[in-house]
């Protein structure tokens, strides 16, 4: 008889925590969602006066930790053409903490800022490789429903490409002026940063 009140004494008192243990693991929600639009270089940069706008496409999962913050963890992937035979397909992929602005709206607006690196392929020169990514975002989204999420996504690029340096023919021509070619000068390779941004409409799941 001791051995159940002792059985039954410990099973109430651990119900509590394990109930609150329970209530905590529920208050997490996983997101899994994708996004499809217009992805553009920003106007007025140097990589707008080359590359043309098009369509690009992306996802993202997304949990409601840590504290009031979101981190999202996304990629996206777009292909732009140039005046030329030239065409770049990248494919940035971010690390990100989001915040939701407590405004008493149906409408939710989150903020985004993160990190990561871009994938950069250059057709038909076939230069390909890593890149370090600076991203930032707005998101304006409806819950439609308990599972299911409907809205905007506002996606900023940064790709970081001034650490990079010129081709090796135009530095020749920079450090041995004997062999200069005039197609090879270091201002037709002059390097910048990479700056895009995406506009999509977007679906999630809430899982």
């Amino acid at each position: 008889m001791k051995r159940w009140i002792y059985i039954t004494v410990t099973v109430v008192a651990l119900l509590p925590t394990a109930l609150l243990s329970q209530e905590r693991v529920s208050r997490k929600r996983h997101e899994v969602g994708l996004w499809i639009g217009a992805s553009n270089p920003i106007p007025g940069t140097a990589v707008d006066d080359v590359l043309d706008a098009n369509v690009g496409g992306g996802g993202f999962y997304r949990v409601n930790w840590p504290w009031v913050f979101y981190t999202e963890l996304g990629f996206s992937w777009s292909q732009y053409f140039s005046q030329t035979t030239q065409k770049l397909t990248a494919v940035p992929v971010h690390l990100a903490l989001a915040y939701r602005l407590p405004l008493d709206f149906k409408v939710q607006t989150y903020i985004k800022l993160g990190g990561g690196a871009a994938w950069l392929e250059v057709r038909p020169a076939n230069r390909s490789g890593w890149e370090p990514l600076f991203f930032g975002g707005l998101e304006f989204s409806i819950p439609a429903s308990r599972r299911l999420r409907v809205g905007l996504r506002l996606d900023y690029d940064l790709i970081y490409e001034k650490h990079l340096d010129p081709p090796p023919e135009a530095q020749y021509s920079y450090f041995f002026p004997g062999l200069e070619d005039p197609r090879d000068q270091l201002e037709v390779y002059e390097i910048d940063n990479g700056h895009f941004f995406h506009f999509g409409l977007m679906v999630s799941f809430i899982i």
